[in-house]
């Protein structure tokens, strides 16, 4: 209605052509011209915010697609195998909830002396304690203090204290390997690397709450059926050591010189030695044969073989313990004349052997 207006007013002023209705005509125009443009910026301004270009949809789209969405779920935390059989250590923080007292309730770590202070009730031992254990001690504290007449104490692992099991021995990476709660002995070995091939069948373990001197020997071997094995359990601060296996070294006039590792049992006899060794040399003095052993003293003993007598089956194989030495003399001569600190010398250099 307003531009109407103005466009009769502009048509009426052009009629007149004198000066003045000439400058009547110019401001009118001004006018209206000022006019339009006041009564369009609202709509301008409003399909630029009601309507954006497909330039800034795809620009917001995009940001959508590639932001990164918020993570609303943590991590399940896993509780440690063993954790009910597993006792705590210095250095482990406790959760307690005391239902008759909540005033006693809040967290609480071990000292090095494996106590913890509990307020009105002092000093309480936790160390070498299940948790369920520790509920135990904690509210017969608070009823002996007469504290409380009865109690229900709640016990939780707030932060856990590790302790190490040791293993020493014939395995591949021996060392101290952190664990929470007692392992299988199978694991032990394995955290271990497993054995080595000159590993025996006997297995030391001591104790962390044992004298030093006071040890527990498991027969552990690959043809050992024993389901008792699989059992043992290695409790944190344990030592497990797998001892050495038995060599017998079988040197001289045979096919093949060397050391030998007792198998698994560790029952081995002359026959064997030489078998493993691939028998004697067609120049071996099968007569002359003999078995050199150090004493625990020191001192050397030479035992005949009586190769000869069992072969025919008038004697009986004697057998044989760890670091035994067969000599094979390739004659009479040199058997002789090659005592047996020459042999332990030549011993010392032998190449190891495993049978598989």
């Amino acid at each position: 209605m307003v531009t109407m207006a103005v466009n009769t007013t502009v048509t009426r002023a052009m009629a007149n052509k004198n000066p003045k209705s000439q400058a009547l005509t110019s401001a009118a125009r001004c006018f209206t011209w000022a006019t339009l443009v006041f009564l369009a910026m609202p709509a301008v301004l409003h399909a630029q915010i009601a309507s954006p270009t497909s330039q800034q949809v795809q620009q917001v789209t995009k940001g959508l697609q590639t932001a990164p969405m918020p993570d609303t779920h943590s991590s399940p935390t896993v509780a440690p195998e063993g954790v009910s059989t597993m006792k705590l250590v210095p250095g482990s923080m406790v959760d307690i909830h005391v239902f008759e007292e909540p005033d006693l309730d809040g967290t609480y770590r071990l000292d090095g002396h494996g106590n913890i202070s509990l307020p009105l009730a002092g000093s309480i031992h936790l160390e070498s304690l299940t948790l369920r254990q520790a509920e135990v001690a904690i509210g017969a504290k608070l009823v002996s203090e007469e504290i409380l007449k009865t109690s229900h104490v709640v016990v939780n692992i707030d932060e856990y204290g590790a302790q190490n099991i040791v293993v020493l021995g014939e395995v591949n990476s021996p060392g101290r390997y952190p664990v929470l709660a007692p392992r299988k002995l199978v694991d032990v070995l394995a955290m271990a690397g497993g054995r080595t091939q000159i590993a025996g069948n006997e297995i030391v373990i001591h104790r962390m709450e044992e004298p030093p001197q006071a040890t527990e020997l498991v027969h552990y071997g690959r043809d050992v059926d024993s389901r008792a094995v699989p059992n043992v359990e290695i409790n944190p601060g344990d030592t497990v050591q797998v001892k050495k296996a038995g060599i017998v070294y079988v040197l001289g006039a045979v096919n093949r010189p060397g050391g030998y590792v007792m198998q698994e049992a560790g029952d081995l006899n002359i026959i064997q030695a030489l078998a493993m060794a691939f028998g004697p040399a067609p120049e071996a003095a099968n007569g002359s044969i003999r078995i050199i052993r150090k004493q625990p003293d020191g001192s050397i003993l030479e035992l005949p073989a009586q190769y000869n007598q069992v072969n025919k089956g008038q004697a009986t194989a004697l057998p044989l313990q760890a670091e035994d030495i067969v000599f094979v003399p390739s004659n009479k001569i040199k058997s002789v004349l090659l005592k047996g600190q020459g042999v332990l010398s030549a011993a010392t250099s032998a190449t190891i052997y495993t049978v598989h």
